[in-house]
């Protein structure tokens, strides 16, 4: 218990954190499941919105997916301009899976973002 029990209320009791076995069985589960999706990937290329093609993007935006989930998980503190530069790419891969929603403009919004946001600002 620290001094400022003001402080204690804000960031929470030590039992409400992720334990950091179940945090490494996490991060086991996340690395198998991008493994095997990374071996399921095609080998040969698809015509533009054939099924091969759409698989081939729904495996990549996976890949992104689970990597940014790993990167989250390591507990590191993970500074705020990566997060939004690791979410872009994401965005732009989502946006070729859902034509018509505007993801197209939140991957542009991410970038005008990382122009204009704080240096060294971190996610904890």
């Amino acid at each position: 218990m620290s001094d400022h029990p003001e402080n204690e209320n804000q960031r929470g009791s030590r039992r409400g954190r992720m334990q950091p076995e179940r945090r490494e069985q996490v991060l086991e589960a996340l690395h198998e499941v991008r493994a095997r999706a990374q071996s399921a990937w095609p080998e040969e290329k698809s015509p533009q919105l054939s099924q091969g093609w759409v698989d081939r993007r729904r495996l990549l935006l996976l890949d992104l997916v689970l990597g940014v989930g790993e990167e989250l998980m390591r507990g590191d503190t993970l500074g705020a301009r990566e997060l939004a530069e690791r979410l872009h790419p994401v965005l732009v891969a989502a946006r070729e899976l859902a034509p018509g929603y505007s993801l197209g403009k939140a991957a542009d919004l991410v970038l005008e973002a990382l122009e204009e946001g704080e240096p060294g600002l971190e996610v904890d």
